[in-house]
């Protein structure tokens, strides 16, 4: 009777691993065919033009203190995404969407640039030199400040528990910016999204 047991207790301990080998081959694919999907229509010179210069209006309202509303698409939060990796040198490719009252940003990039945020020891090794995810941020206003905290991430479309990443899942992701930043984001009064757009106003 134990003998038999043991060889279905072997047998259940491998089909669970086969079911999860699936599991993650299945998100890695549909992932894949995420990224090798024909792209959206990407913003003419003027739209990103208007981008930049929409947030360059509200960082000088910010530190102003001027009163103002502006609100950005998800193609808008793209373009200032992909401008912030490439003025910070960092390889890589984003898409920002934002579903419900959350900002979700899939990225594309490789371990070494990913490990500049965070530590990878933990992380699969199967995970390969190439990293394909997504994180989903919660956006809101709480005790009268702009409030940005980090829900769930993601890679090759198999979640990863936030136990993983420390410290950097933990609390408002706006206090992480420099003193001077953090100050100036203080004094945005709402975020809102709607219709696929982000609403930012600062009274």
């Amino acid at each position: 009777m134990g003998k038999k047991r043991g060889c279905l207790g072997r047998a259940f301990r491998i089909g669970c691993g086969f079911a999860l080998c699936l599991l993650l081959t299945a998100g890695a694919v549909a992932l894949y065919g995420l990224w090798t999907a024909p792209a959206e229509p990407e913003l003419t010179t003027e739209e990103r033009a208007t981008a930049t210069s929409k947030l360059a209006g509200v960082e000088r309202s910010l530190r102003a203190g001027r009163p103002f509303e502006t609100q950005f698409s998800e193609a808008e939060l793209t373009l200032l995404a992909q401008q912030y990796l490439n003025r910070e040198r960092i390889r890589g490719d984003v898409s920002v969407t934002l579903p419900e009252d959350d900002l979700q940003l899939s990225f594309r990039t490789t371990v070494e640039q990913l490990e500049r945020f965070v530590k990878l020891d933990q992380l699969p090794s199967w995970m390969g030199s190439d990293v394909r995810g997504a994180l989903r941020v919660h956006l809101s206003i709480a005790h009268n400040e702009p409030y940005a905290e980090l829900e769930s991430v993601s890679l090759y479309g198999v979640p990863v528990p936030l136990s993983l990443l420390g410290s950097a899942a933990k609390g408002n992701w706006f206090q992480r910016l420099d003193a001077d930043s953090a100050a100036t984001i203080r004094r945005i009064r709402s975020l809102k999204i709607r219709d696929a757009t982000l609403f930012v106003t600062s009274g």
